[in-house]
């Protein structure tokens, strides 16, 4: 028979995510304590995944009154809660230049800068004069009149400016500015209610990527400057912490987050291709039908899971999923509710 949760102290607190598939079918129960150690999240598509982390968003805004924020990269979660505070991107502009050097390095990681091109954005912006340099636009027209002090500089500055230039494209410049603090509205926060940023409003991916990375730096700054508790959940985390194209400063302050307050839920459709911090970093794990052998190795390294269950994994009906997490013996099947 499988092992339930099992915690010795009467008075914790938990949310119920659904119920355990054995008999008695008692409650899965996650605590709140173990938000802020991370959560995994995975499956193939159609597993459930998304239902999975929608409850979860709903029950912790409610129940804890703890801030949730999905990075809802389909546009999605509106199908999926019932209540939410839905934020569009094109209302929400977030500067990319501000003092700290994490800027220059996201920027350079997500649109594949060149060394010379990182050099160079990095000596432009040492030089450019903020109070007159307001857009992206006007940015970009100081990079175009930049000296040439060299042929190598001239065919660099051409591809940065063409680099950058993808910033401005349709109506991207309403997302982006070059210097100033974005604003959290406070009563937004405390609404009891998960906020989603519709990221679906971005029609090009990598720019996509850009701006949620710089949100997601953003908005953590901003909870642990106000000494405030907050979860993200990060759909479709490959696009952030993909070990073929990690964005390096998400990537490199994983492990840092919960010494923040700040609670992950990484969801993906392949482990395998996650940077191996996250199978290190996330101790509640809820696994959804995984079907590829790559992703079942992972699996099985991370979870040590009973060979019955692991060659059950690929045939669970949508909504099950394994279960692991700290105040669990060991993983168990589970049925989200």
């Amino acid at each position: 028979m499988q092992e339930v949760p099992v915690e010795n102290n009467p008075g914790w607190e938990y949310i119920v995510i659904g119920r355990v598939l054995a008999i008695p079918q008692l409650p899965a129960k996650l605590a709140k304590n173990d938000l802020f150690r991370h959560l995994l999240i995975a499956g193939s598509t159609g597993s459930g995944k998304s239902h999975t982390a929608s409850k979860i968003s709903e029950r912790v805004a409610r129940e804890f009154k703890i801030p949730v924020i999905v990075f809802d990269w389909h546009g999605e979660y509106a199908d999926l809660l019932r209540e939410y505070i839905e934020v569009n991107p094109h209302s929400s502009p977030i500067p990319i230049f501000t003092d700290d050097p994490d800027d220059l390095i996201l920027v350079s990681s997500i649109m594949e800068l060149t060394p010379p091109q990182e050099y160079l954005l990095d000596k432009i912006l040492r030089r450019v004069d903020f109070s007159k340099t307001k857009s992206i636009e006007s940015l970009l027209d100081y990079v175009e009149s930049y000296p040439e002090e060299s042929n190598w500089m001239r065919e660099t500055k051409l591809a940065l400016h063409r680099r950058l230039s993808s910033l401005t494209r349709e109506n991207y410049h309403s997302l982006f500015e070059i210097r100033g603090r974005i604003e959290f509205k406070q009563g937004v926060l405390e609404a009891g209610k998960p906020i989603v940023l519709n990221l679906a409003e971005i029609n090009d991916p990598n720019i996509r990527r850009l701006y949620a990375s710089f949100y997601l730096k953003r908005l953590v700054d901003f909870t642990v400057n106000q000494g405030r508790r907050l979860l993200v959940v990060l759909e479709e985390a490959v696009n952030y912490i993909s070990r073929s194209q990690p964005v390096k400063p998400i990537c490199e302050t994983l492990r840092e987050f919960r010494k923040f307050g700040v609670g992950l839920v990484i969801i993906s459709q392949s482990l395998s291709q996650l940077v191996e911090d996250v199978s290190v970093n996330t101790n509640t794990k809820i696994i959804h039908s995984v079907k590829s052998k790559q992703d079942l190795e992972v699996v099985e390294k991370t979870l040590y899971l009973d060979q019955e269950l692991l060659e059950t994994l690929p045939y669970i009906e949508p909504g099950e999923a394994i279960y692991s997490t700290p105040s669990l013996k060991k993983p168990v099947l589970i049925k989200i509710e």
